[in-house]
């Protein structure tokens, strides 16, 4: 083998993805997504669309819709024909975006957010806030991974500011679901401990996010799920030409008992058939121990709450129910579940985000959940008449006062009762 070919073949592979890069860094960007990509965006509760930022950004700056972003988790997937944005599609002036799926829980979503916040500022928004979201371990590393790329990461290391101490907390956890191995990971790492990064930090993170920018650009149409002519279209002509929300709750009462009439759970045949029947003398007294109190999962909700109040956004939070006889069969203890609900609500109303649906409690009512712990037919309709209602009709400006003391680990360990909550108000909330 010559010299010159020993070159090539040591050199060449390099040179060739130099050339790729400059390629791609010269093909045009910025160019408009079409307004199907948007709608398929929209529900299509992709990783990538959650991932990435231009459709998103697009689609919350373009005037000629009204998309509301819906910010959730599993039980988004949930297409029942009364399904919110089945429901949109069919009565209300508005388009939930969609973006959640199992696994992202308050600290994916913070990351979310920050990929579009320029084109958030001022809006409204859903946010569906799970108590079963806070378990000890908080979300797990895995699912974190899965959902949040380095394009969320990068964006926010661009403007972290070491000394926000929301933004070390951010900074602190995001180093442990990474690990400490890697590049994003030591910057992050020099935030938490309050550190500014330098200039050539600085100028990598401005390389990296212009690369992944054009990639996101130019790629991510074509990796949209198309749950819009799977899921959306086929089911609106189903609905009643005109809202009534009586006809759609009875409506909703009779698709539950005629799609969940095998089991004595009231829980969609098909999931019971899956998901419940196979294990079922397994899961019998499965969740006795289960505890949601405490939890790394409020601070993660915290930082949450300081960048919709930097946004001057205006947002329900809805807190879902479990399906009472599920909980009943495995021995959740529902007083600790509304020790739960009574903390959120807690952090939640204490800094002035007072939309609060609390639907803890209608995990009895008939075919108000599709499975053990979603929402369905009844309680899609219940939940739509709320939401709807908050972004159809002008709602006073809110007025935040955030308090550090949600981050601290004190309040993550709390054991709510009336007198503790109390107790943290006038002792740490005061200070």
């Amino acid at each position: 083998m010559t010299n010159r070919k020993r070159l090539w073949y040591t050199f060449g592979p390099v040179i060739l993805a130099l050339v790729l890069i400059l390629l791609l860094f010269s093909l045009p960007v910025g160019g408009k997504h079409s307004s199907t990509t948007e709608k398929r965006a929209a529900v299509s509760l992709s990783p990538v669309v959650f991932k990435n930022q231009s459709i998103k950004q697009q689609a919350f700056s373009d005037k000629s819709t009204n998309y509301v972003p819906y910010f959730g988790s599993s039980e988004l997937r949930r297409f029942d024909r009364f399904h919110p944005s089945i429901m949109a599609a069919r009565y209300h002036n508005f388009t939930p975006f969609l973006m959640g799926s199992r696994g992202t829980q308050s600290l994916p979503q913070f990351f979310n957010i920050t990929t579009m916040e320029g084109q958030l500022r001022g809006k409204k928004a859903v946010y569906i806030v799970s108590p079963q979201w806070f378990v000890k371990q908080g979300i797990m590393p895995a699912a974190f991974k899965y959902y949040n790329g380095s394009l969320a990461n990068l964006t926010w290391l661009k403007n972290a500011n070491p000394h926000s101490p929301y933004d070390r907390y951010a900074a602190k956890r995001l180093v442990q679901m990474l690990g400490k191995e890697g590049t994003v990971s030591g910057y992050a790492a020099k935030i938490a401990k309050g550190q500014s990064l330098n200039s050539w930090e600085k100028g990598m993170i401005n390389f990296r996010l212009s690369l992944l920018q054009h990639q996101d650009e130019l790629f991510s149409d074509l990796q949209i799920n198309d749950n819009y002519d799977r899921f959306i279209k086929p089911q609106v002509k189903k609905l009643p030409a005109h809202y009534d929300a009586n006809k759609l709750h009875n409506e909703a009462i009779a698709n539950g008992r005629h799609e969940a009439n095998n089991n004595s759970f009231h829980v969609k045949n098909s999931f019971y058939n899956k998901k419940v029947k196979p294990d079922l003398k397994k899961l019998r007294g499965s969740q006795r121990k289960f505890n949601y109190n405490q939890s790394p999962e409020y601070g993660d909700l915290q930082v949450v709450l300081n960048q919709f109040n930097n946004n001057q956004m205006n947002v329900m939070f809805v807190i879902p129910p479990v399906n009472s006889r599920w909980e009943k069969y495995t021995g959740l203890n529902m007083d600790m579940y509304y020790q739960t609900v009574d903390k959120i609500k807690f952090q939640l109303k204490q800094q002035g985000f007072t939309n609060v649906v609390d639907l803890s409690h209608d995990g009895s009512k008939p075919y108000f959940m599709e499975d053990t712990i979603h929402i369905g037919w009844a309680g899609w309709v219940k939940f739509d008449q709320a939401t709807s209602n908050f972004i159809d009709h002008r709602q006073p400006q809110p007025h935040y006062h955030l308090s550090r003391q949600f981050l601290t680990k004190k309040w993550a360990n709390l054991i709510p009762s009336q007198h503790n909550l109390e107790q943290f108000k006038q002792t740490e909330l005061d200070k």
